[in-house]
């Protein structure tokens, strides 16, 4: 006598779950790490803004110049249950972290700085010129855009326990 056997595949619907989730948790976490660029902060329990710029004039975000940083965020390993994202942009890591920074003074500057002094008329940019020193020092304030977020692993979170619910309603 042959037994019907209605037992639901469960490790292929595990592995199912895991691969999709990965395929949101990509999404779902690029998309919030560049949102961080539209609401100047991060968002963990809360939102973080950044500290403000010293020369920012209220014609654009904080750390959207070009765009290139933002644009720069990507997917660096994808596998099973784990997505590692990371970002190409030299400076990247000092702006995320903040730090302190070291910029040699040559006469290449010097000479960007008076273009600067003659465009905007900022007396900051006269002093960088005039400067005797060979190196300026400055102090990068942490505007973090990428990284562990409770906000992300909640929301995360959220869509494993509604697909898992979802997923065993329809057996």
């Amino acid at each position: 006598m042959a037994e019907n056997n209605n037992t639901p595949d469960f490790l292929r619907i595990a592995e199912e779950l895991i691969s999709d989730l990965t395929v949101y948790a990509s999404v779902t976490a690029l998309n919030f790490f560049k949102e961080s660029f539209e609401v100047q902060g991060w968002r963990d329990t809360g939102l973080t803004p950044w500290p403000s710029r010293a020369d920012n004039d209220g014609t654009r975000s904080i750390l959207v110049k070009s765009g290139h940083l933002r644009d720069s965020i990507r997917i660096v390993e994808r596998g099973s249950g784990r997505v590692v994202f990371g970002t190409n942009a030299p400076y990247a890591e000092v702006h995320n972290s903040g730090g302190v920074i070291s910029v040699r003074i040559t006469p290449k500057a010097r000479r960007f700085f008076w273009f600067m002094y003659d465009k905007t008329g900022k007396d900051h940019w006269k002093y960088m010129a005039l400067t005797k020193k060979d190196q300026l020092t400055i102090n990068i304030p942490k505007r973090q855009f990428i990284g562990e977020s409770r906000a992300l692993n909640e929301k995360l979170e959220d869509w494993v326990v509604n697909e898992i619910s979802n997923r065993f309603n329809t057996l």
